[in-house]
């Protein structure tokens, strides 16, 4: 299937362009009733968002494209208020709406083209009784800036992807074999970059350009690899376990592997020994 017919989408009338006020927040209950896809623009103000891979910094040109499913919690400086569009839409193909791997962050090359085609689609969908050839145009809009958003993010991480050097590439495999042999170890992301001898922002860019994942996906991933085999090979207890790969916390622990195998840790080593 060609790239341009994933991008059928219909926006809904769940949009808007806005001024965030004080004490604005979006909370965790906000993104476990979100039901569609949602696009934000944010073309004012200073602020964070954190998901389930890390915390990012909000500032105008950043898009972020959310999905069911997952965490978008955000705050806004209290100094510096957020100036948001967003835009609720759902694919054309309903498959696309529950499964689908575009990226969901974007930092863009030209904001004012981004913000009049959002604030376009909002002032065409804010309408009390869109008619039927308003609602295409806003339809055609919005399928061509979610085709545009995706085209450059991959054009530019190939491009930056090229610019890595065989030295960099060789680090950052080697800091990738030490995440896997050190499993038990608790480190952050800031003291593998320091390791590296390079700045947290510098760094994580390197890894995923190398990798192709986040520092943080594959610190967890390593650790749950080697939580399955002790669970699976060893009579350790879960509380053991847990500290064996990293973890403090055994309730942590046993959220996260969870979510990543879809069971908890006595689930899957009860599994384990039937198999």
């Amino acid at each position: 299937m060609k790239k341009e017919a994933l991008f059928k989408v219909i926006p809904s009338n769940d949009c808007d362009r806005f001024r965030c006020p004080p004490g604005w927040y979006r909370s965790r209950s906000d993104s476990e009733r979100l039901q569609d896809q949602e696009l934000w623009l944010v073309w004012a103000g200073r602020g964070t968002m954190k998901t389930k891979q890390g915390e990012i910094d909000l500032h105008p040109g950043v898009c972020v494209w959310m999905r069911p499913g997952k965490i978008y919690d955000a705050r806004q400086d209290e100094n510096d208020c957020l100036g948001l569009t967003y835009v609720h839409f759902k694919f054309q193909d309903k498959e696309l709406n529950s499964r689908h791997g575009f990226p969901e962050f974007y930092d863009l090359w030209d904001l004012n083209y981004i913000d009049s085609i959002t604030h376009r689609i909002v002032d065409i969908m804010g309408q009390h009784d869109v008619q039927p050839e308003m609602q295409q145009v806003a339809n055609s809009l919005l399928s061509g800036l979610l085709l545009d958003l995706t085209n450059n993010f991959y054009q530019r991480d190939a491009k930056q992807a090229r610019q890595v050097s065989r030295h960099q590439k060789v680090l950052m495999q080697q800091i990738a074999r030490y995440i896997h042999d050190t499993v038990d170890s608790t480190y952050t992301v800031a003291d593998l970059a320091r390791k590296a001898g390079y700045s947290l922002a510098h760094f994580s860019s390197l890894f995923k350009k190398v990798t192709g994942q986040t520092v943080e996906s594959m610190i967890i991933r390593a650790r749950i690899d080697k939580a399955q085999q002790l669970l699976r090979w060893s009579d350790l207890s879960i509380g053991q376990i847990a500290d064996e790969t990293g973890y403090r916390d055994v309730y942590f622990f046993s959220r996260q592997f969870k979510l990543k195998t879809g069971k908890t840790p006595s689930e899957y080593r009860s599994s384990a020994g039937d198999a």
